[in-house]
């Protein structure tokens, strides 16, 4: 495929997607990648068709087909208007937005036939696929509860907090597999700290959703336990192993496939030629997802 894809943003994350994008390259996925930042230092060591110090001068050089945008929070929305204007597809890091109101605004506003793929990787991690799959299911039987577990070796980025930044994965998660929306969900426990937060939400249902998350761990810990009226399921999002547990009975196993930026990358481009308007996750999760923080994480990383 002939398709140039326009990068914003070089931090950490950044350079995972120009790893991903180069490689969708290699194997005749894209054409082109260009690349901007406006930290000039980072764009001379990059492997990239072209690099910009700005999204302006990129978009008035290049013959763009889609646009990621891999920047701080505060800054998405309005380089995502920017993208808009030219009618490019989007695919924007989470959280789409620091203020709830900008989130409702942008998000209410997007023109018709709209491409917009906003980055909860997990959702693409072929563990959460196979979880879905209707043999793991079974053994489940009705879902009880979503538990998230994250603790990270890594420093706390600067300005970042807990909630917003690593516990957004767990608050789409939580939702969507248990199919509440987080508004519904009572706060029974709470606990936010500069480096770590836990957090226990129980819906009218019954279920229950609980996260607990952390920088500056003593170990890398990623995992996802599935309860349901039947059985149990831990997935370790790192080596992709499931434990599937029912009564007394344990089986393991193995979940393959492409890595997560990969595949969410692959959805992105292949919604790029669909007449309708495809915006994931929906705007209903979004909006809720925002309107969530808006009320109970820290102001200053909503």
């Amino acid at each position: 495929m002939n398709l140039t894809i326009g990068l914003v943003g070089c931090g950490r994350w950044g350079i995972n997607h120009l790893r991903t994008l180069m490689s969708l390259k290699s194997i005749g996925r894209l054409g082109r990648v260009v690349v901007c930042d406006i930290d000039s230092t980072k764009l001379d060591a990059l492997e990239a068709d072209a690099t910009y110090p700005s999204l302006t001068q990129m978009l008035k050089d290049e013959q763009l087909d889609g646009l990621a945008i891999v920047t701080p929070p505060n800054t998405h929305v309005a380089l995502a208007r920017q993208g808009l204007a030219h009618n490019l597809p989007l695919l924007v890091e989470k959280p789409l937005a620091l203020d709830h109101e900008t989130a409702v605004d942008f998000l209410t506003t997007l023109p018709n036939e709209s491409v917009l793929v906003v980055g909860y990787i997990l959702r693409h991690h072929h563990g959460i696929k196979r979880l879905l799959a209707a043999d793991v299911q079974e053994v489940l039987g009705d879902l009880l509860s979503v538990r998230y577990d994250r603790q990270t070796v890594r420093a706390r980025p600067p300005d970042a907090r807990p909630i917003s930044t690593l516990g957004v994965h767990a608050l789409d998660l939580i939702a969507w597999l248990l199919g509440q929306t987080l508004s519904s969900g009572e706060v029974a426990s709470k606990r936010e700290t500069d480096d770590d937060a836990a957090v226990r939400l129980v819906f009218p249902s019954g279920q229950e959703g609980v996260f607990d998350v952390a920088w500056s761990a003593p170990e890398e810990r990623r995992f996802l336990h599935l309860e349901g009226a039947l059985g149990r399921a831990t997935l370790d999002f790192g080596s992709g192993l499931i434990s599937l547990e029912t009564g007394q009975k344990i089986k393991t196993i193995q979940s393959a496939g492409h890595e997560a930026l990969v595949e969410e990358w692959n959805h992105f481009l292949d919604h790029f030629n669909t007449p309708a308007k495809h915006i994931f996750p929906s705007v209903e999760r979004l909006l809720d997802q925002s309107e969530w923080l808006n009320a109970h994480s820290a102001k200053d990383s909503v």
